[in-house]
């Protein structure tokens, strides 16, 4: 099992407390810029994926929408376990639940994702272990009872250094 979690790219004000208010926030253009610079990237190492599955907060759908134009073949599903107010141990019960031997993408926010992404590799998921920058993707392989091992950690500064060299 091949699991990818990007996080939303850059989006306009700030986390805000009045839920109407978050979840209707959006990518800046810049957002939209270094979001399809960092796809673009990852797309030369990953060819294909099956599901891409999404936050349903506005930035959360328009950075899986963007993911998604790279991977068209690949279903897209709003995703309630996503939501940045969901606890993660619910997303990791999901995941438990898929096939083995597909290749899965989440599109959220942090810290949820990395609560998930801590749960998975077995460490204590109330301890900050890592963040991942907006529009950043890590990756996992492996599947819940043999374990994962983390095979990539993109930020997008390297993406950056990798497309300016």
């Amino acid at each position: 099992m091949r699991l990818i979690f990007l996080r939303h790219g850059i989006a306009e004000g700030h986390f805000s407390f009045e839920q109407d208010k978050d979840f209707e926030r959006e990518l800046t253009p810049e957002g939209i810029r270094r979001l399809n610079r960092t796809v673009r990237a990852y797309r030369k190492l990953q060819p294909a994926i099956d599901v891409i599955f999404s936050s349903p907060l506005a930035r959360a759908v328009q950075s899986a929408e963007l993911f998604w134009s790279y991977y068209p073949e690949a279903d897209l599903e709003l995703m309630a376990d996503l939501d940045i107010l969901d606890d993660p141990r619910h997303l990791v019960e999901y995941i438990s639940f898929l096939p083995s031997d597909g290749c899965y993408a989440f599109v959220g926010h942090d810290p949820h994702l990395t609560k998930v992404i801590a749960a998975l590799l077995a460490l204590h998921p109330e301890h900050d272990f890592m963040t991942i920058k907006k529009g950043g993707i890590c990756v996992l392989e492996g599947g819940l009872w043999e374990g994962f091992t983390m095979e990539l950690l993109l930020p997008p500064k390297i993406v950056k250094i990798l497309a300016d060299g």
